[in-house]
């Protein structure tokens, strides 16, 4: 598994992400899928309720469930008229519901860094338990305050450890038992070049932090020199 250190290209769970994304399910499917799933218990419920206060009081039951075919016709047109209006009101306003909320996390500075440290909190706390106690403690490594999630080189390591975990995970459930220490020797080495190239990251962020704090040293030697100060006072 190709992992992303500095290269600043599309990373394989990037990829992942973006084809997840394009395949969420549209809203009118989900409008569609609900009205099929309501169909038989609004029938039985709507269809009798329509036959007992249509019919006159005191009506004989026959009389009542005489009316059920013709209730049913009128029940099964006015159902699927509604569901298929519901569905094109969804498809209608989908596109303007997907604009609102890309604009809105478009204005949000924050999101991507805020996603990212959920996704390394998230992949150690489901980890933890799910990976073993063999595992733990390079899951363990990668705790703590090095993250800088605003940087999006960190950012898509994030993902690929959330990915390693997610796969991990999944083939140690359903491994045999011969295969597990194959798979968790796998993952520990994931893991340990997730680290490295979080120590490197680190590395490069605490040299260009240094670089920054002796550019400012410069320019306040420069501009409060104390030999300015000596030459004021005489």
């Amino acid at each position: 598994m190709g992992l992303a250190v500095a290269n600043g290209g599309m990373t394989m769970v990037e990829a992942k992400a973006d084809n997840h994304h394009n395949r969420v399910v549209p809203a009118w499917r989900l409008v569609a899928g609900a009205y099929l799933h309501f169909a038989m218990p609004a029938y039985l419920i709507v269809t009798p309720l329509a036959a007992i206060f249509g019919s006159p009081d005191g009506a004989p039951i026959a009389s009542i469930l005489a009316q059920l075919p013709m209730l049913s016709g009128w029940f099964l047109g006015g159902y699927v008229f509604l569901a298929l209006l519901s569905v094109a009101a969804a498809i209608t306003i989908e596109p303007l519901l997907r604009l609102r909320i890309a604009r809105r996390e478009a204005r949000d500075p924050n999101r991507a860094a805020l996603a990212s440290s959920r996704r390394v909190a998230r992949a150690i706390a489901d980890g933890t338990p799910r990976l073993g106690t063999a595992l733990a403690p390079a899951l363990d490594a990668l705790r703590g305050p090095r993250w800088d999630h605003t940087d999006e080189r960190f950012q898509a390591l994030s993902a690929d450890l959330a990915e390693v975990v997610r796969a991990s995970s999944a083939a140690l459930a359903t491994a045999p038992a011969a295969r597990r220490p194959a798979i968790v020797e796998l993952t520990a080495a994931s893991l340990h070049r997730i680290e490295t190239a979080l120590a490197a990251l680190q590395a490069e962020r605490g040299r260009l932090d240094e670089g920054d704090l002796h550019t400012v040293a410069r320019y306040v030697a420069m501009r409060h020199d104390l030999s300015d100060f000596t030459s004021e006072e005489h």
